[in-house]
């Protein structure tokens, strides 16, 4: 699995790489279960079955005033991983949190 989905230093900036094709092509996105927002920031959990690298679990993060998000994490579906998921959702909350506290 590749990992240019992890947290990266250029967060936010526009990537290189061609978006994600789905398999369905006028499918629905799949839901967004929603941590919670800070710093002007939502941070959420999807789970895509359809994904290119497979069952994944999404963490992703998207401004509050928008309906875009962009994935900053992404584990393979398993047995502990929704878990995970939602720990590091979580943890990315908190930092925003922290971050809109100290400004």
């Amino acid at each position: 699995m590749s990992d240019d989905n992890v947290i990266r230093p250029t967060f936010g900036a526009p990537r290189n790489a061609a978006p994600v094709h789905r398999t369905e092509p006028d499918s629905e996105p799949p839901p967004m279960r929603l941590f919670g927002a800070a710093a002007g920031h939502r941070v959420g959990l999807i789970r895509d079955p359809a994904a290119q690298e497979g069952d994944v679990f999404r963490i992703v993060i998207g401004p509050e005033d928008e309906q875009a998000v962009e994935t900053v994490a992404l584990l393979p579906a398993g047995a502990d991983a929704e878990g995970e998921a939602e720990r590091i959702g979580f943890a990315i909350l908190r930092a925003l949190e922290v971050v809109e506290g100290a400004v």
